[in-house]
């Protein structure tokens, strides 16, 4: 279990390209176990408009979810992760990702 989180911090995130998007819901799914995340991103005018968690299941991990509008503030996925929480705000991140290819 615990290389499989570590395994989480050597993952290269990609940059998010929002220009192609079209409006909508998208959703997106990541799972590193014990942590998996399903989440839905709202994108109106090439933008993240919001993040919803549908599910986060964690040890502790929950305070990840303060990454949220850090990305949204920038646009972007190139936020610090929330400290105690790395693991938590990387899978996050992942879903995100996933939720936009």
């Amino acid at each position: 279990m615990n290389q499989n989180l570590e395994n989480l911090a050597d993952i290269e995130i990609e940059t998010m390209d929002l220009s192609g998007k079209a409006d909508g819901t998208y959703r997106g799914t990541y799972k590193a176990f014990p942590i998996e995340v399903i989440l839905d991103v709202v994108i109106l005018n090439h933008e993240i408009i919001e993040i919803i968690i549908i599910k986060h299941q964690t040890g502790e991990g929950e305070p990840a979810e303060g990454i949220i509008p850090d990305i949204i503030s920038a646009q972007s996925l190139d936020v610090d992760v929330i400290a105690g929480a790395t693991y938590s705000s990387i899978v996050i991140k992942l879903a995100i990702l996933d939720a936009l290819n």
